[in-house]
């Protein structure tokens, strides 16, 4: 009799001070207890069950403060919200006037899009939003969160995590102090320092996202792809990796750390299935050897990493190093065999004399110049006064380097040379022109030292008084020294 007196009271009492869900309800307690005389609240055990507005609230034990509309539940803790959300527990203190549970002792929650666990959770049952300030672990699929602090709205399904946050995945593996997620969209929101770590390339950003279902990502502020080998820089670094494809716009420094080799721009895109790269919008190429830097602009750069990695320079293209220069419409850089080919009316300019060809090839050995080839039409040319220009062709040509310093130039094949001769008070006596099939020069200090005729050549010499212009040069001879670049500065205009 007195069990059942102690249930009547207290149902007239939560229904005396209002019979709307905003007091704290109780569905079912085995056993029912009066506090000391004069308290406010119940001692319930066994099955224990409340309700309060949508929500159903089990424990093996709790104590009621009606008056407060407060209660505190202990043992197997058990939430249901709707039809969706869950959270497990061994105490639990719940404010009904502010609709505030603290839940500790392996708390775990559970929705439809994600499990979370933790040792203590704060949520607010009407805003629907988690709080917790100990290290808590979210699944969600193939991914695992962990971070010492972390706040879940589970209507918006974002997670605020803070703190120590790990993402660990099946294809990637994140390291920050600042993360955003949403559980029912799949994506990452970083916003701080980021470090994303994937096969062997990891990426670093300091605000960016990625959506796990649509694989698209988008890295901002200080941010960098590497492999340890390679690194790719930008304002903001775009991948879809479905397609294989990323795009890096606004300041661009993509670097080959391997061959020192540097190329800056306003747009690369990267296309995985060809292993290639474009970058365009002030593309600056710069090779860097032990004593100089080899600069290179164009219109395009694409590089292809195969088996032999090359880059291949596309539409006014500009080359300046300090003891070379050069333009073509295109270009061919084999990186692994050291070998650069120019392309379309190429033109160099080595120290005071200007070499055109309808193909240049230059190969280097240790980052030094060894040799280059010319051909066909190649024509050297070198001012010797105001009014002439000493001048080489042939069909072949092949000029050789030491220390990145001319050295030699032979001629295969239709020689011709065109010489100013002068006496021995330096005076212009005549232009001597030669042919022959094979020729030598031999360079000292960048000047013309001799010159050697393979075989005995066809000479002639014409007075300084009885030169007309059409005299004065070789066929296919155009003087472009006003074209060659002075500086870096000079090929970025």
């Amino acid at each position: 009799m007195k069990y059942i007196v102690y249930i009547l009271v207290l149902l007239a009492s939560i229904n005396s001070n209002a019979q709307s869900s905003e007091k704290i309800e109780l569905l079912n307690s085995d056993k029912l207890v009066n506090g000391p005389k004069n308290s406010d609240y119940w001692i319930c055990s066994g099955n224990v069950s409340f309700k309060h507005n949508n929500t159903i609230m089990k424990c093996d034990s709790s104590h009621h403060y009606m008056k407060r509309n407060k209660m505190i539940a202990f043992g197997n803790i058990r939430i249901k919200k709707g039809d969706s959300l869950s959270m497990r527990g061994e105490k639990l203190i719940y404010e009904g006037n502010n609709n505030i549970a603290y839940l500790s002792g392996g708390v775990y929650l559970q929705d439809k899009h994600t499990k979370l666990s933790t040792q203590e959770i704060t949520f607010n049952l009407k805003e629907d939003i988690a709080y917790y300030i100990t290290k808590g672990e979210i699944k969600d699929g193939e991914l695992t969160l962990t971070s010492e602090k972390g706040t879940y709205n589970t209507k918006s399904h974002l997670f605020y995590f803070k703190k120590n946050v790990e993402v660990i995945s099946t294809n990637y593996t994140v390291e920050t102090d600042t993360l955003n997620y949403n559980s029912k969209s799949k994506t990452t929101f970083f916003l701080g320092p980021s470090y994303i770590y994937s096969n062997n390339n990891t990426i670093y950003c300091e605000n960016g996202w990625y959506n796990t279902i649509t694989n698209l990502s988008q890295f901002r502020e200080n941010a960098y792809i590497t492999n340890g080998e390679n690194l790719v820089k930008g304002d903001s670094l775009f991948y879809n990796r479905n397609l294989g494809y990323g795009k890096a716009i606004n300041n661009i420094s993509l670097i080959d750390t391997i061959n020192n080799i540097i190329v800056n721009g306003d747009l690369s895109e990267y296309f995985e299935n060809e292993d290639k790269i474009e970058v365009t919008k002030n593309a600056l190429l710069s090779v860097i050897f032990d004593e100089d830097t080899l600069f290179m602009t164009a219109n395009k750069f694409v590089s292809y990493s195969s088996e032999k990695d090359y880059l291949l320079a596309y539409d006014n293209v500009k080359i300046f190093k300090k003891d070379f220069q050069g333009k073509c419409d295109s270009l061919y850089y084999s990186i692994s065999d050291s070998v650069v080919n120019l392309y379309r009316t190429p033109i160099l300019w080595v120290d005071d004399m200007q070499i055109t060809s309808d193909s240049i090839n230059i190969l280097m050995k240790n980052q030094k110049i060894e040799k280059m080839l010319f051909y066909p039409n190649p024509l050297i040319a070198s001012e010797a006064d105001s009014l002439f220009y000493n001048q080489i062709m042939g069909k072949y040509m092949t000029a050789f380097f030491s220390e990145n310093k001319l050295r030699k130039i032979d001629v295969n094949g239709n020689g011709q040379s065109l010489f100013l001769i002068e006496d021995d008070n330096k005076d212009n006596i005549g232009l001597n022109k030669a042919i022959c099939s094979n020729i030598s020069i031999n360079m000292k200090e960048s000047k013309l030292s001799d010159i050697t005729y393979k075989v005995v050549p066809t000479s002639t010499t014409k007075p300084i008084q009885d030169i007309i212009e059409s005299d004065k040069f070789l066929e296919q001879f155009i003087w472009r020294m006003d074209e060659k670049p002075l500086s870096k500065e000079d090929i970025m205009e």
